[in-house]
């Protein structure tokens, strides 16, 4: 008869005193326990800092907070969540909250593990379309944002980049100085989620929007990083939803309103990038271009060359009699 291993035991660790140490804690079991990247960490801390939120104002002393981490308020929290909020929100809150339960109940702070009580976003793999920012959206954008501004100046190399390139906003904000070959009009890309970096030549309106950014635009910091926040201390983007933050707010001042389901953050440029692509060049340099190890993570973009899929349609028996 095969024995099921019993569930780990709790591992008693010295309780934290605030909140901030329980989240420090909780980012360096991630890091070194989980193995997951920094920018995952910190994505996650900023979903669970949106469900500490729903315990206050005022924030409960930590210990009430561990000790209203029941059934109840975490299932009311999830239906109140999804009601206002996408998929792809969802499953990062679901993600972030089902890990951040699983630490609490193996460090010992609750009694029980309540992971199980998190469901998980499911979507079938390749399921959909890619959906894709309009073309329209974007030069709106390409057009509309002004660059009398260090605000402008950046934004606009921003929205440059991501329509030129399509590159994943992870990539954007890893984007360092000496990552810009001028001389050579080259500009490479860090690699993001597993796959190849990316070394492509320089766009000359994208470069001339990037140049005029970091000449005149850019603040003095030791930061090697191109993308800077433009309040002191100057410092690279945080986190995807500080760039996502940043792309909403030029949409909504231009009255640039993407179709429902379309991404508002850095997606939507990555979508219509592939989707122009599609049919014109060899899928091989998609995958390439895009970054992919696994021409897998590629066929989505399949699906919107709708021409190439009415040809491979099988005709209906007996329509047209």
């Amino acid at each position: 008869m095969t024995r099921v291993p019993a569930p780990p035991s709790p591992v008693r660790v010295d309780r934290p005193c605030s909140l901030a140490v329980l989240c420090e804690q909780y980012r360096r079991h991630a890091l070194s326990v989980r193995c997951v990247a920094e920018d995952t960490v910190a994505e996650e801390l900023l979903y669970l800092g949106r469900f500490f939120e729903s315990f206050g104002p005022p924030a409960p002393p930590l210990s009430l907070l561990l000790a209203e981490l029941v059934p109840r308020r975490i299932g009311a929290f999830l239906i109140e969540y999804a009601g206002s909020h996408g998929p792809g929100s969802r499953r990062w809150m679901q993600g972030s909250l089902r890990s951040f339960l699983r630490f609490s109940y193996q460090s010992g702070y609750v009694g029980d593990d309540l992971s199980a009580l998190v469901p998980a976003v499911r979507s079938q793999r390749l399921g959909r379309v890619a959906r894709c920012l309009p073309e329209e959206c974007i030069a709106t954008l390409l057009a509309g944002i002004g660059r009398d501004t260090a605000a402008g100046l950046r934004d606009s190399a921003i929205v440059s980049l991501l329509a030129a390139y399509g590159v994943r906003g992870v990539q954007l904000r890893r984007l360092r100085l000496d990552h810009i070959d001028w001389e050579g009009s080259l500009i490479r890309f860090p690699s993001a989620k597993g796959g190849r970096p990316i070394l492509l030549p320089l766009v000359p309106e994208a470069g001339n929007r990037l140049a005029d950014y970091i000449a005149h635009g850019r603040p003095e910091s030791l930061h090697p990083e191109v993308f800077l926040n433009l309040v002191e201390p100057f410092r690279p983007l945080p986190s995807a939803s500080h760039l996502s933050s940043i792309l909403r707010r030029r949409m909504k001042q231009l009255g640039v309103e993407p179709p429902d389901g379309v991404s508002r953050g850095t997606h939507g440029f990555r979508h219509a990038f592939a989707t122009r692509l599609v049919g014109r060049v060899p899928f091989k340099d998609i995958v390439d271009l895009l970054g992919h190890r696994d021409p897998n993570s590629t066929l989505i973009y399949g699906k919107v060359s709708l021409g190439d899929l009415r040809e491979a349609a099988l005709r209906w028996p007996g329509a047209g009699q």
